[in-house]
């Protein structure tokens, strides 16, 4: 049995795609929401971390919610998800993290993020126990002091995977070096690639497998002298919120269960994020 542990952020999102544009003191209609996800719930960690339960893999995550119901439901979520939620501590007087998702009709997105209680979340015990015993430690948006102390309890036998984003709060660049001489696995885009090569000038270790997404473009999958490129699923959607983790969830799901091909890896990663994409339309 592999431990699995995903920390980072929760966040329950309310997705909205538009019929026009933002303008100010306007107002523009909304063409379409989930019909019965409303809210959802979101967060890096949690979509990361649903392609990776099997009967191989316990999956938990390490997050914080609020004594809150909208923090009650992201805790059943998560084990709906067939993941443990020990790991996800509950802040007093705090509130769970939401996220407004705004779609415009150009598909570009207005994300706004309310953290509830920045700055206040700790790494409990039991959650510091969780990273001692893991097999695999996948990092993804949180906060940054946090993620320095799990790459600090992880033990030398876990591999450690590094899920980027364009967030340098999160993401500040003493931890970014910190990732890029540890992590095993590194799930970025193309426009994210800039930080991982500069984290990555030092490294001492073996190189990382590195998965580059692209828009609808091919995936680029590589380790060291390796490369591969593989075609992404073309299907239409409004909301792709979450599939960028989702992919990595599924190539890491795909690398727990002992797959080295760099394709078929990557193959893991676009079925998980198209198996979301398409269930949107259920929503619609």
């Amino acid at each position: 049995m592999k431990n699995v542990v995903v920390i980072g952020y929760a966040s329950i999102d309310y997705p909205a795609v538009l019929d026009g544009y933002f303008k100010g003191d306007q107002t523009v209609m909304i063409k379409q929401r989930p019909a019965d996800a409303f809210p959802r719930p979101g967060g890096c960690p949690l979509y990361a971390a649903r392609p990776l339960p099997s009967e191989s893999n316990k999956v938990s995550i390490i997050s914080w919610v609020g004594d809150d119901d909208l923090g009650a439901f992201f805790r059943t979520s998560v084990s709906d998800a067939r993941v443990d939620a020990s790991g996800v501590a509950t802040v007093e007087s705090g509130r769970t993290p939401v996220c407004f998702m705004i779609y415009q009709e150009d598909g570009s997105c207005c994300c706004c993020f309310d953290p509830g209680m920045l700055g206040r979340e700790t790494l409990s015990t039991p959650q510091a126990n969780l990273i001692r015993e893991a097999d695999l430690l996948c990092v993804t948006v949180g906060p940054p002091e946090i993620g320095q102390r799990a790459l600090s309890l992880a033990s030398d036998r876990c591999k450690v995977a590094w899920v980027a984003k364009n967030d340098p709060l999160s993401y500040p660049v003493d931890f970014r070096k910190q990732l890029g001489a540890r992590a095993d696995f590194i799930f970025c885009n193309s426009a994210e690639r800039d930080w991982i090569d500069e984290s990555l000038a030092r490294r001492e270790r073996s190189a990382p497998l590195i998965v580059q997404t692209d828009g609808e473009n091919p995936i680029l999958i590589e380790q060291g002298d390796l490369r591969a490129t593989v075609q992404v699923a073309q299907i239409t959607f409004n909301d792709a919120s979450g599939a960028g983790d989702t992919l990595a969830g599924g190539c890491l799901k795909a690398l727990t269960d002992g797959d080295s091909d760099l394709k078929s890896i990557a193959r893991s990663g676009i079925d998980a994020a198209a198996e979301l994409l398409r269930s949107r339309s259920s929503e619609d």
